[in-house]
């Protein structure tokens, strides 16, 4: 059975209901690395042999792709020995950030918080490009301070802007793609199940907002607006995992209709 390593790095941050399915039914056996299971050392990155994986999957969390810890380090080297060795990597936020710094891009704080929906400004490869391009909405749920660059060989798939906390703006990069591998400076994976357990364990997220922001305010506009969103989000995000699968040849061949008749 082909493996798929889901790398979490806090535990309300999962997969999420949507993709749990489609990887279920596109027959990945499920393997988690609970890195928040290591707090507050760190010391190391329990995870199999690539040799072992079909598919690694790193998910977000509050720790910074700068941090110097043993466990984050040894997850850059993974993911970019994945790359090298033609391994998709799917990853979400602080997981995406950390496949760019694999990759020789940066990491740094925006200088403002976002936790919402923000939209995306959709690059010209990125409506081209067969996985990037499934989205037909450009509007994303957020969650992060910080933001990564597109590494030197990838290209710019989307881009967004973020409210800083001194009330300017500024844009930064929202997605890339590098051969097989994609990261995403959102949540594709979220559905409005899971935006309620993060509003009631990341609740002070909001507060990272600044002065500018009233957190319970906040928290039921997100609540809100994600609630009508989440149909629209969850059946392109499908769609965009589906043609991840497909594109990057693991699906051995099946097409995604014929997969989702299945039982999981």
């Amino acid at each position: 059975m082909k493996r798929a390593l889901i790398i979490r790095h806090a535990a309300p941050e999962t997969l999420g209901s949507n993709y749990n399915e489609v990887l279920n039914q596109a027959g990945f056996n499920l393997v988690p690395v609970d890195l928040f299971d290591l707090a507050p050392d760190y010391a190391s990155f329990p995870a199999p042999p690539l040799a072992e994986v079909s598919l690694v999957v790193a998910l977000g969390g509050p720790l910074s792709a700068n941090d110097d810890y043993p466990a984050l380090k040894s997850e850059m080297d993974y993911l970019k020995g994945a790359t090298a060795q033609g391994i998709p990597v799917f990853g979400v936020c602080l997981g995406a950030q950390l496949l760019s710094r694999a990759l020789g891009g940066r990491v740094e704080p925006t200088g403002g918080y976002q936790f919402g929906l923000r939209r995306l400004s959709i690059t010209a490869a990125g409506d081209a490009d067969p996985v990037f391009g499934k989205l037909r909405v450009p509007l994303v749920p957020t969650l992060h301070g910080e933001c990564f660059s597109v590494p030197p060989e990838a290209a710019s798939l989307a881009e967004g802007y973020i409210l800083l906390r001194d009330g300017g703006y500024r844009r930064i990069d929202m997605a890339f793609r590098q051969g097989n591998s994609y990261g995403f400076q959102f949540e594709p994976q979220l559905t409005f199940d899971e935006l309620e357990i993060w509003n009631r364990e990341l609740a002070g997220d909001y507060l990272l907002m600044g002065d500018r922001f009233d957190p319970q305010e906040e928290a039921a506009r997100n609540l809100r607006e994600f609630a009508r969103f989440a149909p629209v989000h969850e059946k392109q995000m499908r769609g965009m995992l589906w043609a991840f699968l497909e594109t990057t040849g693991l699906l051995d061949g099946a097409k995604p209709s014929d997969l989702e008749r299945r039982s999981p």
